[in-house]
């Protein structure tokens, strides 16, 4: 089974880009899409139902501000995932951050976790996603499920984990309060597999900023996951970064999963 995970930096321009050429090509099982801004009913008509052809869609857009983050998950219909909106937390519910997919003893969990933001001013309201989130999947190990979480995290989780740690000391997405909240995940029982695997591999990244040419030049940050109970490492056959498909300043990551 294959799942993957993209900030596309919004759908409808992502189309434009080629995107239904590259999911033809990459034929996903399961997708999860960050920051698609926009309502279902806003993408043309044509794509629609190329995708409902195919694809069980839970689309997640932000009720709080036209055209601001969402996201979703489109899962094959034979696979006969079970999806939600949502944690059932209205602060972060009505940003549309995150959708969850239900399969059997399988919980999947894809979305657009916060930005700290210039300033840091909404790094609070990060942190308080990040508790609850990590306390969530503390409550479905205990209920027995295995769970993958992924999606732009909008944290590079150590110094490796970005072209210029050094600079970005102090900025949004690499501060010590958001790579403490990192560790609640791996506390909750689940494991960042990609750096497991690689631990000592720079150079690993899934954004770049715009500037500067940064991604020809490899100038990025991995904020993009994938991470996974122990219970589901033993099926994991490879993760991948996938840099050479553009469209997005994100780039996809994909898990495959006996």
């Amino acid at each position: 089974m294959n799942f993957y995970t993209w900030n596309v930096n919004g759908f409808r321009a992502v189309l434009k880009k080629g995107f239904m050429d590259w999911l033809e090509t990459a034929d996903p099982d399961v997708i999860s899409l960050q920051e698609i801004r926009c309502e279902w009913e806003e993408i043309d008509l044509g794509v629609r139902h190329q995708l409902e052809s195919a694809f069980d869609i839970c689309w997640f857009p932000a009720r709080s501000k036209k055209g601001y983050a969402g996201s979703a998950t489109l899962s094959k219909k034979e696979l006969g995932f079970a999806h939600t909106q949502g944690l059932g937390i209205e602060a972060f519910d009505q940003e549309g951050r995150v959708v969850q997919s239900i399969q059997g003893d399988l919980v999947f969990i894809g979305g657009y976790f916060p930005n700290a933001s210039a300033g840091l001013v909404r790094l609070d309201y990060k942190r308080a996603f990040a508790r609850d989130l990590a306390a969530h999947v503390k409550a479905l190990h205990a209920k027995g499920k295995q769970v993958i979480v992924t999606g732009d995290m909008n944290v590079a989780p150590e110094a490796i984990d970005l072209a210029r740690p050094k600079d970005n000391r102090l900025n949004p997405g690499f501060t010590d309060e958001e790579r403490e909240d990192f560790k609640l995940y791996l506390a909750a029982g689940l494991h960042d597999v990609l750096r497991e695997r690689n631990p000592n591999m720079p150079g690993l990244y899934t954004w770049w900023t715009q500037r500067g040419d940064a991604r020809a030049k490899n100038v990025g940050w991995r904020i993009d996951h994938f991470l996974v109970s122990t219970d589901v490492l033993n099926r994991v056959q490879n993760v991948e970064i996938h840099p050479d498909v553009m469209g997005s300043d994100h780039c996809p990551v994909s898990l495959r999963l006996a």
